[in-house]
């Protein structure tokens, strides 16, 4: 990658409608480049909508949405959105870029993903429809984090973790997010401090601009 600062990301007056229901009404936002950006406020108010115009999984009604399209961009979302029939280190190798997918290093790329947030042995190599959901929730963070990516959304990525496990999968993000142009999604005040990130919080009504 080149070492030329990249344009922020940025989110311009941009309305989000669905049917009548307006969720985001001329957001304003700047994402600061290699930093976390939070985002809280109550539900409702748009906040996986703008991780998902990010990702460009949804096109604004109005306004715009620039720096992400040349991005390579990755996510953990809600829903763990894993392939069921595969174990979970064939799901963490089909996010590999090309080199790494077909060359001969690839199984252990995503064995030591897998390592990385606990899932070792038979757990890596059995069916994700037959692991535990906070299991399948740790295979969904390691084949984000996995990603060859510049942008990466996280919504609510550490819900359905276990009070042992949450700790050592959070510095894993933390590391392996570093540097990178970066969105959490949380209600959780101690994530936001985990991750020294900038915090936005949504609120209803128009023209919110930060």
């Amino acid at each position: 990658m080149s070492s030329k600062t990249p344009a922020p990301v940025t989110l311009h007056a941009v309305t989000k409608r669905y049917g009548d229901l307006v969720v985001l009404d001329g957001l304003g936002l700047v994402l600061e480049p290699g930093r976390v950006t939070a985002l809280t406020g109550p539900n409702g108010v748009g906040k996986t909508t703008v991780g998902r115009l990010l990702l460009g999984l949804e096109t604004p009604d109005a306004g715009s949405v620039t720096g992400a399209q040349d991005l390579r961009r990755s996510a953990v979302f809600q829903e763990d959105r894993l392939c069921a029939h595969l174990d979970a280190i064939a799901n963490v190798r089909l996010v590999l870029d090309r080199e790494r997918r077909s060359g001969s290093t690839a199984r252990a790329t995503a064995e030591d993903e897998l390592a990385r947030v606990g899932l070792e042995g038979e757990d890596a190599s059995k069916p994700v429809r037959d692991l535990s959901g906070g299991q399948r929730r740790r295979v969904a963070i390691a084949r984000a984090m996995a990603a060859p990516s510049d942008l990466v959304v996280l919504d609510e990525p550490f819900t359905g973790l276990d009070a042992e496990t949450k700790p050592a999968v959070m510095a894993y993000v933390r590391e392996r997010i570093a540097g990178r142009t970066a969105v959490l999604i949380t209600h959780d005040p101690a994530e936001v401090e985990f991750f020294k990130a900038r915090v936005v919080r949504l609120r209803r009504g128009p023209g919110l601009v930060v």
